[in-house]
């Protein structure tokens, strides 16, 4: 298959120029040994990586020669700094099957998701993702969008705050947390916010005040990126450019994503749901995908001893079964 070329005229927003790599801190890939199992009875054609990061799963889904990778990524920088002959987009996950249905790159063989925060992004000093850097508080993912971690802290109300943290990070002290930072604005760096989340707990275990502050930065991160719902957008849609035989697959770092895919390929994977009495399906339901033999794997021992960002991860995929509204000539 011959990869094609991006839209003439294609901005450095959608392309992205390889102009500096110094100072990018890469990560592995996580359950490339999984991932690799499970592509060898896809069929070819394009396979889009939702979240390019470094380009580590990336160039290994290149590698295969039956599949054209794809690449997108929210953050300028792994634009700015992806490999010279990788094809990568700047685009929101919600934005990819609108991208992909424009430039005829569809049907699609299949997309990965790797979701959460990547090494460089909590890496980097500047961009206030890591609770242990001491920064200005960012968090964005995209660093061309306005909404920052600093301008939720200091303008929401104590309501808006005491839901975010409830919601997104399922906070057990919400209530005291968000009543702290409310009481002491404003509030401007990552170790002020640390200060106060600690002095809002009541004394106990300092594992489970680190478990607290690491559930408040989850938390005001998946608000500012609006995380949730822009993984609901794009499952919702890049479910209908899958070929026959095409997968979804998704790699979660926490229950709130998990919970996201587990019912999202629920959905896709129930027949009807029609009394067997009944003669005739009045439910309409179609199953379209069906599960591989497990529903949910994880990675090994041996990948967590040398990849600690493994230890969380959940790898969930669903197969095509039959292809919607995709005609081939």
């Amino acid at each position: 298959l011959t990869p094609p070329n991006f839209p003439i005229g294609a901005s450095s927003r959608e392309l992205g120029m390889n102009s500096n790599r110094v100072g990018y801190m890469p990560h592995v890939g996580v359950m490339k040994e999984e991932i690799s199992s499970l592509l060898k009875d896809v069929p070819e054609g394009y396979f889009i990586d939702a979240t390019y990061g470094d380009g580590s799963h990336f160039e290994f889904i290149d590698s295969e020669e039956k599949f054209t990778a794809i690449g997108f990524d929210r953050d300028y920088d792994s634009i700015a700094n992806k490999k010279n002959n990788h094809n990568v987009v700047q685009l929101n996950f919600s934005e990819i099957q609108d991208y992909l249905e424009k430039n005829s790159f569809t049907p699609i063989s299949g997309i990965l998701y790797d979701l959460g925060v990547s090494s460089h992004q909590i890496d980097t000093p500047s961009r206030g993702f890591s609770y242990s850097i001491n920064s200005d508080l960012d968090m964005r993912m995209n660093q061309q969008e306005s909404l920052t971690a600093e301008n939720i802290l200091n303008s929401f109300s104590y309501e808006e705050l005491k839901l975010v943290f409830q919601n997104y990070g399922e906070e057990r002290y919400s209530n005291s947390i968000a009543k702290k930072i409310v009481d002491n604005r404003p509030i401007y760096k990552t170790k002020d916010l640390v200060r106060l989340i600690k002095d809002a707990l009541p004394k106990q275990n300092p594992i489970y005040i680190e478990k607290s502050i690491r559930r408040i930065f989850q938390a005001i991160r998946i608000k500012v990126n609006d995380e949730l719902d822009e993984l609901k957008k794009s499952l919702t849609s890049i479910k209908d450019v899958i070929s026959k035989n095409g997968v979804i697959v998704c790699i979660s770092y926490h229950s709130l994503e998990d919970k996201i895919v587990k019912n999202f390929m629920n959905e896709l994977t129930i027949g009807c749901t029609c009394d067997p009495s009944i003669a005739i399906c009045v439910c309409n339901n179609v199953e379209s995908f069906k599960f591989p033999n497990k529903k949910k794997y994880y990675p090994s021992n041996k990948e967590i001893e040398t990849n600690s960002r493994a230890k969380s991860a959940t790898l969930r995929y669903v197969i095509k079964l039959w292809e919607k509204n995709i005609f081939f000539v």
